[in-house]
């Protein structure tokens, strides 16, 4: 009966933390482009998805949409694999700042790398990403190449349910 036990506790444990190496999907609801000081809505097709590890690096993303990525990147990458551009990992990320405004959103500025990786095409390019967030749950982003300060994207988030 003691061997039960352990075997239940032991199970239990493996569980809790399978579970809390998850992640968050979140799905745009709408986008925004801001070029050269003008605030515009944003057309993409498909969906652009975030991803957030929950046990990686805090503000660590994964990016997927093919035509939001290869704008962002101006089509600079040349891959020879075109579906590279259909995800990027924000890794290493540095907190540059955070604080939190009236309504209690709390918005937190990283400056990071974004990685495009597949077999044999690597592309990487440094990003300041901005997360806002509330009660644990993220509302929104905006992001930018770091040498390119007139052109940013800014998203609505809702989570994937």
């Amino acid at each position: 009966m003691k061997k039960y036990y352990i075997l239940l506790f032991l199970l239990f444990s493996i569980a809790i933390n399978y579970a809390q190496q998850g992640s968050e999907t979140l799905i745009v609801d709408k986008a925004w482009v801001n070029d050269s000081e003008e605030w515009s809505d944003y057309s993409y097709s498909g969906k652009i998805v975030f991803s957030a590890k929950i046990n990686s690096e805090e503000g660590s993303l994964r990016i997927g949409n093919y035509d939001f990525l290869y704008d962002f990147c101006e089509g600079k990458a040349k891959f020879l694999n075109k579906a590279t551009y259909s995800t990027a990992e924000f890794s290493h990320p540095r907190k540059l700042n955070a604080h939190t405004d009236k309504q209690g959103v709390i918005n937190s500025t990283y400056e990071g790398t974004l990685i495009f990786q597949s077999d044999n095409d690597y592309y990487s390019v440094i990003v300041i990403v901005t997360l806002l967030e509330k009660g644990g749950n993220f509302l929104g982003a905006k992001m930018r190449l770091k040498d390119n300060e007139r052109k940013e994207y800014a998203f609505s988030l809702k989570p994937n349910s």
